[in-house]
């Protein structure tokens, strides 16, 4: 799960948890239902969440941009390449991109800055095996 995600999570817990205990002692008699209740829904909430990073496209995507963020990058290999599809340049290393309509910025591992802009060529970026 993404550090986000832990955070909701653990807030909504803590509101669950405060509700239930306000609930159980203003009506003494729903005590255990409100604690089943309580326990039913933070079981689901955390369910989803956990689906949705383990079970959906978007949810790997968030754990892999996590993973860049966190670990100074993944090991990519970036070629560039001119209208005609020459080569111009090849970089190889641990890189967190960014990326807009006409360029791409990246760190090398030497904490080299490039900005590649890619209007008249091609850029790709693929995800080395570890």
């Amino acid at each position: 799960m993404t550090v986000g995600a832990i955070i909701k999570l653990s807030f909504l817990s803590i509101i669950i948890i405060i509700a239930v205990c306000a609930l159980c002692v203003a009506y003494k008699k729903t005590r255990i239902i409100s604690v089943i209740a309580g326990i039913i829904i933070l079981a689901a909430a955390w369910s989803i969440t956990i689906w949705y990073f383990k079970g959906t496209e978007a949810g790997k995507r968030a754990l892999k941009t996590q993973q860049s963020n966190f670990g100074g990058g993944i090991e990519r290999r970036i070629t560039v390449y001119d209208v005609e599809g020459d080569v111009i340049a090849t970089y190889e290393g641990k890189f967190d991109i960014e990326y807009d309509d006409d360029r791409i910025l990246f760190d090398d591992e030497e904490g080299l800055r490039h900005i590649i802009y890619y209007p008249t060529g091609n850029v790709i970026v693929d995800e080395l095996k570890k």
